[in-house]
């Protein structure tokens, strides 16, 4: 039964360290700003540039 505590404990703390990693770019707001701009250079929609 210990082990068994021990084990879950230890899973458990893996996935709380797992979901505190870094955001990826496109959920940033700068990743956003860019996002935008080189999507509007890309389909030559005209926009200011940041």
């Amino acid at each position: 039964m210990k082990k068994i505590s021990q084990l879950l404990l230890l899973a458990a703390g893996l996935l709380l360290l797992d979901a505190c990693g870094p955001k990826p770019q496109y959920k940033t707001a700068e990743g956003k700003r860019k996002l935008k701009y080189y999507n509007s250079v890309q389909y030559e929609q005209p926009q200011p540039k940041p």
